[in-house]
């Protein structure tokens, strides 16, 4: 070889291992047909949807199961597993949909009155159950062994089933059926599921079943009906930061967030972010009858503050009967319920911008329904006005934050913030 080819080649050399070890950066694709893969932060405890306790429980078993209705985003009540819901005075009036279910037996009232009746009795003994039922006629009754049916539940039809209520019904009780408590469960997964439910395979009444279970790390699920992805996976991670590596490395598509969370996202991840919608608004409520005059502050600065700029205020100035002023004689002191992540992040946020002015009092949702229906507060942040005089003030959209790695304009959370695997690509 030609002595003055050496040096070329040693160079060559010298970069070989760094040319082989880079791999250029892969941008992740939207998932059309394949494994959507979802972060979640528990282990699921039960699948019985009856006894869902936690986000886990509740994300699978949403999935697995339908409801007779469901609650849309903007919170109006659509068919589920019945075409229609119609009430007259203290009688319910429901109607099936003519449909096979993903075991491939027939929907059927008898199968849907053993369903609903079913979490009332042991194994299962669900107080949630028990409290959306406890006003149809009998249960009382019915758990105590005094009669082995139901005397409020019945079959009138083909397609059809009545209950019977205490007093008139309205939509407040509507409603009640569509919560996962109530979801229907076909006698297959009931003698099967048993007690271990964790362990069994379950087909279930909607559009996916489970196949999967690695205890601690993963579950798996195919699609039987419906749309969205072939499969879908949910990965257990212990922590938020182990969770956004796995979404940077492109080993999740989903990731739910907490409000208060958003702070952790870097700019990349910020713009993946979406906010889906939820029934209602967060508002600040004022009591006027005791407080006229609060704090200055801008609400797209509290807002942006509130969320980096995820989300835009609703309102852009505060009512013309508040008088902002600054110094002592506006301070305010802001209720919020703890358990509303929403509302806390925007407490918190206020506070920051004012410190001086501006307190802020968790408490639990019912001493707070119960000191604003009093009149004892001032202010709080909720989605209600309990206040007799009551001003309002719209700061943001109530929704759910969610991080894809794919832009998600269809997806839909149904209740208690669970993602509809039906709404993603």
């Amino acid at each position: 070889m030609p002595a003055k080819l050496w040096p070329w080649l040693l160079l060559v050399l010298a970069f070989l291992p760094a040319l082989l070890i880079h791999q250029p950066e892969v941008s992740m694709q939207p998932v059309v047909s394949h494994v959507f893969t979802e972060a979640i932060f528990q282990n699921p405890g039960n699948l019985d949807p009856a006894l869902a306790s936690n986000a886990a429980d509740e994300e699978v078993s949403a999935n697995i199961f339908q409801t007779l209705v469901n609650v849309s985003p903007s919170g109006a009540i659509v068919p589920g597993l019945a075409s229609s819901v119609t009430y007259h005075g203290n009688v319910v009036t429901i109607q099936l949909r003519r449909a096979r279910l993903p075991g491939g037996q027939p929907l059927t009232p008898d199968m849907v009155a053993r369903a609903l009746v079913r979490p009332l009795i042991a194994p299962v003994d669900s107080t949630k159950a028990r409290t959306l039922l406890s006003q149809v006629v009998g249960v009382r009754r019915f758990e105590q062994g005094k009669t082995k049916y139901l005397q409020g539940v019945q079959v009138t039809g083909t397609n059809t089933l009545q209950l019977t209520l205490k007093k008139a019904v309205g939509p407040g009780f509507i409603k009640n059926l569509a919560n996962l408590a109530l979801a229907i469960v076909p006698v297959s997964d009931q003698t099967q599921g048993g007690t271990n439910w964790q362990f069994t395979n379950l087909i279930g009444t909607g559009g996916y079943k489970l196949t999967g279970w690695t205890l601690d790390s993963s579950l798996s699920f195919k699609k039987v009906s419906g749309s969205g992805p072939q499969s879908v996976d949910l990965l257990r991670y212990p922590t938020l930061r182990e969770a956004l590596l796995a979404y940077q490395n492109h080993l999740v598509n989903a990731v739910p967030l907490q409000p208060g969370q958003l702070k952790q996202l870097n700019g990349t991840e910020l713009s993946g972010v979406e906010a889906l919608p939820l029934p209602g608004n967060v508002s600040l409520y004022i009591n006027g009858a005791i407080t006229k005059k609060i704090p200055k502050v801008s609400l797209s600065q509290w807002v942006r503050a509130a969320f980096r700029g995820t989300l835009a205020p609703l309102s852009a100035r505060y009512p013309s009967t508040l008088h902002q002023v600054t110094g002592k004689r506006a301070a305010l002191s802001v209720w919020v319920n703890s358990s509303d992540g929403e509302a806390m992040q925007l407490a918190q946020s206020l506070h920051a911008i004012d410190p001086h002015g501006i307190t802020v009092s968790p408490t639990s949702a019912a001493n707070l329904s119960r000191l604003a229906r009093s009149g004892r507060i001032a202010a709080y942040l909720g989605t209600a006005n309990r206040f007799a005089r009551g001003i309002s003030v719209r700061v943001v959209p109530n929704v759910s934050f969610w991080l894809f790695s794919f832009r998600a304009p269809h997806a839909m959370v149904m209740d208690h913030q669970i993602l509809s695997w039906h709404s993603v690509p």
